[in-house]
């Protein structure tokens, strides 16, 4: 089963972050995170404590490891990837909402930021709008203006499992074996 909801790795993690304290990610932080990871450009080693900025033990790492292994395996059998918080990106919910998810995504892409933007800068630019936009961490008043049309927002938001695909198959799909 490749469903990222295994209950004792989930578990793992989040007990983790908690006992940590409120400055540390949540659990929708850190599946954006782990998504991001499973869909971009691929590690050779995830280091978890620096990417958090907190420390991670062993067990913990592990979980993420295998999380995130789950996910990739997910894309790879062609299913969704569903979020553990609604695609509504005006809902506020302190930590458990699309922004925070799209923030927790972001890190992941800024952990390597060179390498998602290195074959075409400006389409991976588009592809991750929706993201940037919601998380919220660009201050450009131009995605100000883009947020205050709701209707197009929403629609983004709505896209965010489609694009995990896409961005899947930008960076695993068959054109990018290496195996020739």
């Amino acid at each position: 089963m490749s469903d990222i909801t295994n209950p004792s790795l989930k578990n793992t993690v989040r007990k983790h972050f908690q006992s940590l304290g409120e400055d540390a990610p949540t659990w929708t932080e850190v599946h954006g995170l782990l998504c991001a990871l499973a869909v971009g450009p691929a590690f050779e080693d995830i280091n978890y404590a620096e990417l958090l900025e907190l420390d991670v033990p062993e067990t913990v790492k592990t979980a993420l490891d295998d999380l995130c292994q789950r996910l990739e395996s997910q894309l790879t059998s062609g299913e969704p990837i569903n979020l553990p918080c609604l695609l509504d990106p005006y809902q506020e919910e302190d930590g458990q909402d699309l922004a925070s998810w799209c923030a927790g995504f972001m890190t992941g892409v800024f952990a390597d930021e060179g390498a998602w933007y290195q074959d075409d800068e400006s389409t991976m630019a588009e592809m991750l709008l929706p993201f940037v936009l919601i998380s919220g961490l660009d201050e450009d008043e131009a995605l100000d203006d883009i947020w205050n049309n709701t209707q197009l927002v929403r629609q983004m938001a709505l896209s965010i499992p489609d694009l995990l695909e896409e961005l899947f198959l930008v960076f695993h799909g068959p054109e990018n074996d290496d195996s020739d």
